[in-house]
């Protein structure tokens, strides 16, 4: 089983991620697609900088599904995170059309989400998290969908366990 966690900065993709791999997998792999694409140095792109990030973004999900695919191959369960968007969907559901495999977009209110991206250190700037947020808000191409606003992490992973593992 390969899960895909999207939404916009501060939704708790990573936190939901590594405490849904830890609690409720024997064998879990968490693939974190802003890691895979930070190892594009010269030059990065931001995914708000133009044609050129997209293209990395799409390289980036490339690499997370080789990734997932050697991971899957050895027994493993998938998470990987990342903001899905424009046709980066299609890009995972060909790239994993083998495999088992759901999108799952994690979207708290705007104002939960900054208010999270304010508790961390910086990142990025209200407008650039304003710019995902809505990009996010505007994806159609998921399986799932969690308002996470009033969830608990420890929520949110059972909901997870439940559909990922007695509803595959």
């Amino acid at each position: 089983m390969i899960t895909i966690l999207t939404g916009p900065a501060a939704a708790g993709k990573n936190t939901i991620g590594h405490e849904y791999a830890t609690r409720c997998c024997s064998q879990c792999s968490v693939i974190d697609g802003d890691a895979v694409r930070w190892m594009l140095r010269q030059p990065h792109r931001a995914p708000w900088d133009g044609e050129e990030s997209l293209f990395q973004h799409r390289l980036g999900v490339k690499h997370a599904c080789l990734l997932a695919k050697s991971f899957v191959s050895e027994g493993y369960e998938v998470v990987i995170l990342d903001v899905v968007w424009a046709d980066l969907a299609q890009v995972y559901r060909r790239e994993l059309a083998e495999f088992s495999m759901k999108i799952v977009r994690i979207m708290p209110s705007w104002e939960a989400s900054l208010n999270r991206l304010h508790n961390r250190p910086y990142t990025i700037t209200d407008a650039q998290a304003r710019w995902v947020y809505d990009t996010q808000k505007e994806l159609k191409d998921f399986d799932l969908d969690i308002d996470n606003t009033a969830r608990s992490v420890a929520e949110v992973s059972t909901w997870l366990d439940t559909i990922n593992h007695k509803n595959p």
